[in-house]
């Protein structure tokens, strides 16, 4: 497979194409980097988005407002996600290495050490 696409499957569907591509194509470093970054970043994101909607059904218990507060951060993290998840995919597309803020210096030192999820 091409390295550009596989680093762009790697994206498609977070951390769990991320972790069958690594599986997949071991030996590519921009590869394993995109792989690395989609399980670590992504993965995380979409943690925070799953803590937070929880949160939303628990929030009911403490008043109206929390709830309101806890469905407007859940859609702000849902876009977060979906728009640091189309960048990715888009910088892989097009063959660059685009690192997330933090996500991406772990992922870096990842890639670089051959470990498999």
């Amino acid at each position: 497979m091409e390295p550009r696409n596989a680093s762009a499957l790697a994206y498609l569907a977070g951390p769990f194409s991320g972790a069958m591509i690594l599986f997949a194509e071991s030996t590519h470093p921009d590869v394993r980097f995109h792989a690395w970054q989609s399980i670590v970043g992504l993965g995380t994101l979409g943690l925070l988005v799953i803590v937070s909607s929880a949160l939303v059904f628990l929030s009911v218990f403490v008043s109206a407002a929390a709830v309101w507060v806890m469905v407007i951060l859940t859609t702000v993290l849902w876009g977060v996600l979906l728009i640091v998840w189309a960048l990715c995919l888009w910088k892989a597309l097009s063959g660059e290495r685009w690192k997330l803020p933090i996500a991406g210096d772990y992922a870096e030192r990842l890639a670089g050490q051959g470990i498999k999820p």
